[in-house]
């Protein structure tokens, strides 16, 4: 299976994402990577490793797009970026499954819209990380930043394709649907969650109904639904108040003597809890409802969390990702 993989976006590139692409060669003998990006460049970082050369491939591209450029424009104006060359190379060859990139947010999506393209019934693709949850689970956010104002019926859309993912990716028979509002009242909300709230209910997905923000990494829910104004503001909260905890334990611990000593015991307690708040590990956000998949690594990306991603876009293909949700929507029509 190739996966495609932007060796030139993100703060760590290239040697992170290259390291990444290596590890993930090594990790799973089913794949084949595709890096695109200065070949020169990217030949003298393979020059530190030792891998099976057949199994992957680079696609020279000669420009870089930066996180300040214009989204529309940078797609436009610099075809040999990696970007660029990548998702044109992922729509051509039906033998790549999928397209990593940690780069500039805007101009991924976008590009991935404009062209690898949309599934047919799907109006917004949307970005969806996976959290941890309390129970040691995981549940999809969806979405969290690439729709700012959705109409009601993207979220049935959004519902599908997080229940798609859930299944294929941890066989969850039937995912639980949650609608993120401010109460879980029927009455509770705004007109846009409202309106939302009845057509999920007649969807042909699991639904629980309106849901809190404080329960969604609760595990009672597999699927978080939201707009992506809201989902946005929601999981930038959570990161603050991850880093807030751990922070303050930090400062917590070094205030006695006592309780470094006790932390120099718990700190195999404290890699493995930080570790587990760190959805990164998990791999990136997939931006659910492209014609193929493509996969939002954070852009501050070590290769732990490439090599997730790549992992991760492995699973998704193996599973018919696409064919799952290609299912779904056709429910609807």
């Amino acid at each position: 299976m190739k996966i495609l993989v932007d060796a030139f976006g993100g703060d760590h590139a290239p040697s992170e994402i290259i390291k990444g692409a290596i590890d993930a060669l090594k990790n799973n003998p089913d794949i084949k990577i595709i890096l695109s990006g200065k070949q020169d460049v990217i030949l003298k970082e393979l020059e530190n490793y030792t891998f099976d050369s057949n199994r992957l491939e680079i696609l020279e591209a000669q420009e870089i797009i930066s996180n300040d450029e214009h989204p529309t424009s940078a797609i436009r104006d610099k075809k040999e970026s990696s970007l660029v060359k990548g998702l044109y190379r992922l729509k051509e060859d039906p033998q790549i499954a999928a397209m990593i990139s940690a780069g500039s947010t805007g101009a991924f999506l976008t590009g991935a819209m404009l062209i690898v393209g949309r599934l047919d019934g799907i109006d917004r693709p949307a970005l969806a990380p996976v959290l941890p949850t309390i129970t040691r689970g995981h549940t999809m956010l969806i979405d969290c930043g690439a729709n700012m104002d959705s109409k009601p019926d993207y979220f049935v859309q959004f519902a599908i394709m997080g229940s798609a993912y859930m299944q294929s990716v941890f066989n969850i028979e039937s995912p639980r649907v949650g609608l993120l509002s401010v109460g879980i009242e029927d009455e509770k909300g705004n007109a846009q969650t409202k309106a939302a709230l009845e057509l999920l209910k007649k969807a042909p997905i699991n639904f629980k109904g309106n849901m809190e923000a404080r329960d969604a990494l609760s595990g009672d829910y597999d699927v978080v639904v939201s707009d992506g104004f809201a989902g946005n503001v929601m999981l930038k909260s959570i990161e603050g108040a991850v880093n807030l905890i751990l922070t303050a334990l930090k400062q917590a611990v070094m205030e006695r003597t006592l309780s470094k000593i006790g932390a120099a015991l718990m700190k195999p307690a404290f890699k493995q809890l930080k570790e587990r708040l760190d959805y990164n590990q998990v791999g990136g956000a997939p931006f659910l409802g492209c014609k193929k998949i493509v996969i939002k690594t954070h852009g501050s990306s070590k290769a732990s969390s490439i090599t997730a991603a790549i992992l991760q876009a492995h699973t998704m293909a193996k599973m018919d990702l696409i064919g799952k949700i290609k299912s779904g929507i056709e429910k609807l029509i």
